[in-house]
């Protein structure tokens, strides 16, 4: 995992320091890699596909794509928007693959020991709910709002991710925030 303390310029700095000696056949350099930006990778397959076990595998597949590819990477964008990139096209790959929508499987539940049981189960529902919300947005959207908020992608990083406008990127998230506040309003106290 990343250093929080790290400036996203020095973080890129060290993706691309990685990169070079991936390419050059260095293991060790892609183990720190994978390391760094395993997490953030399977958490972005888990939130498309809905399970664990099948955002590792891809998670995994996202890694040895990324070694194949070292010799030819170019840093153009951060390191980061491409993986996401890769994941996002083995993503829709698997779906192909599958011929069926990704599942909305939610392993959540209360922390054990947690005294205020009430409101963890009302975070589990509100968790629950979210999920399900975000499954009934267009793939668009539902892609674009979570690279925003899970993955903490800028909209340039979006566009470059999907391929598309970062004007198209705008909208998306836009519909989405919309369409989420509407279907999620019962959750939030009204003023």
């Amino acid at each position: 995992m990343t250093d929080s303390n790290q400036s996203p310029d020095v973080e890129d700095q060290e993706d691309r320091r990685l990169m070079s000696l991936i390419a050059d056949g260095d293991d060790d350099a892609l183990r720190m890699l994978v390391e760094r930006h395993h997490p953030r990778v399977v958490g972005y397959l888990r939130s498309q596909v809905g399970s664990q076990t099948t955002a590792e595998e891809l998670g995994m597949e996202v890694f040895i794509r990324l070694h194949r590819a070292s010799a030819r990477w170019r840093p153009e964008a951060k390191l980061t928007t491409y993986l996401i990139h890769i994941a996002h096209n083995l993503v829709l790959n698997e779906w192909r693959r599958k011929s069926r929508k990704p599942t909305t499987a939610l392993d959540s539940a209360p922390e054990p020991g947690d005294r205020s049981h009430e409101s963890a189960r009302q975070v589990v529902e509100l968790e629950e709910a979210f999920q399900k919300a975000v499954d009934q947005l267009p793939f668009e959207q539902r892609t674009a709002i979570l690279m925003l908020v899970q993955q903490d992608l800028a909209y340039e990083d979006i566009a470059k991710a999907m391929k598309a406008p970062v004007s198209s990127v705008k909208t998306w998230i836009h519909r989405a925030r919309t369409q989420l506040r509407d279907i999620l309003k019962d959750f939030y106290e009204t003023p």
